[in-house]
């Protein structure tokens, strides 16, 4: 039997030090069906991580096995005025798209290890990742073709707000957004 792994996060640190085991999982994970790829995804990725690690409020949790990296989540508060709500398919309500510090928390990566799938380990970390985060609600974006993730996602009570893109020079060029309330009140 697979010991269910140990879950940690942090901050800047610990992403550094698992920085190449969580690139390797991340291509491992988002280069197989059914994900839109191209390898330039993941020099892209390494780089968008990088940058990650220095903003403010940046949060890592791994999935561990001893030294082996079974998983990944890592995500920071949106900023108010970042671009996330432009380029939907159709027009959202303005109380959703309204943004200020700290009303959301955007959840950039999640991954798992193929063989740790219907373990909860996808769950536990994203649990991790959003326990005691100040911000009231999450937002992620989901490939369209990862039917299985969305429904994942739908049961744990996240609401899909709509569909963005198309984007140019984006794989895909269309991400499904969706938003979780994180049950804590407005500052």
């Amino acid at each position: 039997m697979v010991e269910p792994g140990e879950v940690e996060g942090g901050g800047r640190e610990p992403a550094a030090d698992w920085f190449r085991r969580i690139c390797a999982v991340h291509d491992r994970v988002f280069s197989a069906e059914p994900f839109a790829w191209v390898p330039e995804m993941s020099p892209a990725h390494e780089e968008e991580l990088r940058g990650l690690m220095a903003v403010a409020g940046f949060r890592l949790v791994v999935a561990r096995q001893r030294d082996r990296l079974l998983g990944y989540a890592y995500g920071h508060p949106l900023p108010a005025d970042h671009g996330w709500w432009g380029d939907f398919t159709r027009p959202l309500p303005a109380g959703l798209v309204r943004e200020w510090p700290g009303r959301t928390c955007a959840v950039i990566s999640l991954a798992a290890l193929p063989e740790r799938r219907g373990r909860n380990t996808g769950r536990r970390l994203l649990e991790e990742l959003l326990r005691d985060r100040a911000e009231q609600r999450a937002i992620l974006s989901v490939q369209p073709t990862a039917l299985a993730t969305q429904r994942l996602y739908r049961h744990r009570g996240w609401t899909n707000v709509g569909r963005k893109g198309p984007l140019a020079g984006i794989t895909p060029p269309c991400w499904d957004i969706y938003v979780r309330d994180l049950g804590v009140a407005p500052q």
